[in-house]
């Protein structure tokens, strides 16, 4: 009878990657049938987002600080720079590879005379002409609780780096005495994942609403006259992410078909909340408990590429450009490519972590094409299905770039973890 009782318990466990997809799902039906009435429920998907969100910067920053704070400077001088060092590398290839198959495939053809484009507006502001010089100049805050009150990633890294430095230096220095500033860091950041933990249970739900309420507001035709931008992105992104497949697991020496079960869950995430800071929690749990990275690897890598390894915004913004570019007629040539490839790289470390990001990267990328604003307005209903094809990419190539950093590390990879042949213990 207990054997009865312990198998039916096992055949209806919740499984809340499942419940996700079936969401989504269910969000789509209910938003092509509804329509515009599905208006009515987006309020619970952006409370669900701003649940989660309201804790995510605070996590970052305490996941950072006591990631460099618990490493020595032989473990700084390594795994940091190695991480960065992947990070620009797949960011700018990235970029190059939206310019050649946004250059070849020519998504932009045909459009000009459409309805959508002849009817596209935008009316916000543009950022204006950015330079490298004022992009690198934005990376530090001259106050750090108001760039985290904006939800300036990069700044509030920046100083969770320096912060983490001096506590490194501190604990070295004082080897015999505990760190209480320490502690409580590492204590907040804890609290602050199960508060997340206990907001993702009921993702499903703010999902749900939030495709629907999508959906039914631009309906599903939305899509048609822009498929083969869509096509060509999404492309884009999935060569993009079985390259990396194929030379993280030759590096590390892993099967790739595994690899893929592996990062199945966060995949799930990143297309459901279309959103690279929500995703982390389960990002960062998957990558030390089924993939085996070492977790101080995981800890460090994984925070900073969120804001720092946009490989499926860089994409994005190169491709959007040259669609756009083609649309309005206008030709690159020589020297162009190489410069809309550094900066949709630059301008993707500016790339925002939350649903809506496209718009907000494409108002940053637009100007310096000295193209109009109003042709933003032309990819208004596709935020959902651009930051889902962004995303998953934004979000597996951290992990891949941890994995081959971890590589070079005595340890870095526990296969028997990955094979599924031990658990990680808590």
């Amino acid at each position: 009878m207990s054997n009865e009782g312990t198998l039916s318990t096992r055949k209806f466990k919740y499984n809340a990657t499942l419940a996700i997809v079936i969401g989504m799902v269910a969000g789509y039906i209910v938003g092509v049938i509804g329509g515009p009435v599905m208006s009515n429920v987006q309020f619970i998907g952006d409370i669900f987002f701003r649940l989660v969100q309201m804790g995510i910067v605070p996590f970052v920053m305490c996941t950072i600080i006591e990631a460099v704070g618990g490493l020595t400077a032989r473990d700084l001088s390594g795994i940091g720079v190695k991480g960065i060092a992947w990070f620009a590398g797949s960011s700018i290839l990235a970029a190059a590879c939206g310019v050649a198959a946004a250059t070849f495939f020519e998504p932009g053809a045909g459009l000009a005379g459409t309805a959508l484009v002849q009817e596209a507006a935008y009316e916000a502001t543009g950022t204006g002409s950015v330079t490298v010089q004022d992009t690198l100049t934005n990376f530090f805050s001259s106050n750090i609780i108001s760039s985290m009150g904006a939800g300036s990633m990069v700044p509030c890294i920046v100083f969770s780096i320096a912060l983490g430095l001096a506590i490194s230096y501190w604990r070295t220095k004082h080897e015999d005495e505990p760190c209480p500033l320490f502690d409580v860091i590492k204590q907040l950041g804890e609290t602050l994942l199960i508060i997340i933990r206990g907001v993702m249970t009921v993702a499903p739900i703010g999902i749900f609403c939030y495709v629907a309420s999508v959906v039914g507001q631009l309906g599903p035709d939305v899509l048609l006259p822009l498929l083969k931008y869509l096509l060509v992105l999404g492309g884009t992104v999935f060569v993009f992410l079985v390259a990396w497949i194929v030379v993280v697991c030759a590096r590390c020496g892993l099967s790739p078909f595994v690899l893929i079960r592996r990062i199945w869950r966060m995949s799930i995430m990143a297309i459901a909340t279309v959103s690279s800071a929500v995703t982390l929690p389960v990002e960062m749990d998957d990558a030390k408990n089924k993939i085996g990275v070492r977790s101080d690897i995981a800890d460090l890598v994984l925070p900073l590429g969120m804001p720092l390894n946009s490989n499926g915004a860089s994409i994005h913004l190169a491709v959007t450009a040259i669609t756009i570019a083609q649309i309005y007629g206008m030709t690159f040539t020589g020297f162009d490519f190489v410069y809309l490839t550094v900066i949709s790289t630059l301008l993707s470390l500016a790339n925002a972590v939350a649903p809506g990001a496209d718009i907000v990267s494409l108002t940053m990328i637009v100007p310096q094409l000295g193209l109009p604003l109003s042709s933003i307005g032309i990819f208004a209903g596709l935020t959902y299905p651009v930051g889902a094809i962004r995303t998953i990419l934004n979000v597996d190539s951290d992990v891949f770039c941890a994995m081959m950093v971890a590589a070079g590390e005595e340890d870095g990879i526990d296969k028997d973890v990955f094979y599924g042949k031990k658990a990680i213990e808590s």
